[in-house]
């Protein structure tokens, strides 16, 4: 083979894509501008990434490739994760070496090996030991072949939760709130927590859950996710109650049936029901929180972004929002009522008293007038 820049004889290829070849680095760095576009990341490149965020993976290829999809529970999704962050952050095993055990149908044995050969005996690995054939006979990622595969995979789960008549429709002819709810079973069948840039996430009530002190920042979460699957999987609940629920806006009072105590209450935690308007509050979290989500036109008007005269001054307030939204204090209906009383500022202030924000930044149109 020949360099793709200089055309001199090489037998080294770029270790992403194994499709061009250079004879040296600087070769290689040179073609760097040109050659990213056509060498788009490994699933392992972005697993990587998503371990040193603590972040679960949520790209299709990276859950198909590494072994996520066939996690039944999400508990096992999060054994695995931890399984991988070992791996790479304590083990340090790189990237490439991942995708070559993975390449070569030898992921398993070599993480075993990696493990064993450092004495680790993690709890994660513990697990791994008892559950490694969620990881044998994995397969690269094909678009429309696995997503049909995928879909039909999924359907098979949710289907006995459908009505006798609609199993035998297409999913798409039923009405939009039934088209939710299905979504929804399914993200709780197959084991995971809405993400937060999807709208279920407000839907379903995980949008008022606190911030958690876990590394994934979810125990609150997780807490309303064990109580829908006890509801779903261990009672049976068929979509047509659940949906019905929905509707007239009482799944929290469905949910009740599994709250042995009173947590919801006590947690505040808000399911407003199908169409029902939602506090601005919750897309001002989604918007803090995920970088994925835009600036919502409430947010926009409700908590100081209107007054952002510059991009540096929107990005301050993002991450301020930010840091609040993970402090332990923080309560979104609380912000919620600073917002309408126009007392933003002061609630800022009280959780946050180091951080440096301008009080004019965070003025809004509230509290509005009486009408006379």
């Amino acid at each position: 083979m020949e360099c793709s820049l200089c055309k001199k004889p090489t037998n080294k290829c770029c270790s992403r894509c194994q499709a061009k070849y250079y004879c040296s680095p600087l070769c290689q760095k040179k073609d760097y501008t040109n050659h990213v576009l056509d060498c788009p990341p490994r699933s392992v490149d972005t697993l990587v990434k998503n371990v040193w965020a603590d972040e679960m993976p949520t790209k299709i290829a990276v859950l198909y490739e590494y072994g996520f999809e066939n996690c039944p529970t999400r508990e096992d999704k999060i054994n695995l994760l931890g399984l991988y962050i070992g791996l790479i952050k304590f083990l340090d095993c790189s990237a490439s070496q991942i995708h070559s055990w993975w390449e070569n149908g030898e992921l398993p044995l070599n993480i075993k090996k990696a493990y064993d050969d450092a004495g680790q005996n993690s709890g994660y690995y513990q697990w791994f030991l008892k559950n490694e054939h969620f990881l044998q006979g994995l397969h690269k990622y094909e678009g429309e072949k696995s997503d049909k595969s995928i879909v039909d995979k999924y359907h098979a789960m949710v289907k006995p939760y459908l009505s006798e008549h609609e199993q035998t429709v297409s999913i798409k002819s039923l009405p939009e709130s039934k088209r939710q709810v299905y979504s929804f079973y399914l993200i709780i069948l197959i084991g995971c927590i809405p993400r937060i840039e999807h709208e279920i996430w407000i839907d379903f009530g995980f949008c008022s859950c606190k911030f958690g002190k876990d590394y994934l920042g979810e125990s609150e979460e997780v807490r309303l996710y064990e109580l829908y699957r006890e509801l779903i999987v261990q009672k049976g609940c068929k979509i047509d109650e659940f949906h019905d629920a929905y509707v007239s806006g009482s799944v929290v009072d469905l949910l009740r049936k599994c709250d042995s105590g009173s947590w919801l209450s006590e947690s505040r935690i808000e399911i407003p029901g199908y169409g029902q308007p939602t506090k601005s509050v919750y897309n001002l979290k989604q918007y803090a929180l995920s970088e994925s989500v835009d600036l919502a036109r409430p947010v926009y008007a409700d908590y100081g972004f209107m007054n952002c005269r510059t991009k540096e001054e929107n990005r301050q307030l993002r991450n301020m929002y930010n840091k609040l939204v993970k402090t332990p204090q923080f309560d979104p209906r609380d912000l919620h009522e600073a917002c309408v009383t126009g007392k933003i500022f002061n609630y800022v202030s009280a959780i946050l008293p180091n951080e440096v924000v301008k009080k004019d930044l965070l003025r809004n149109v509230y509290p509005l007038k009486d009408l006379e």
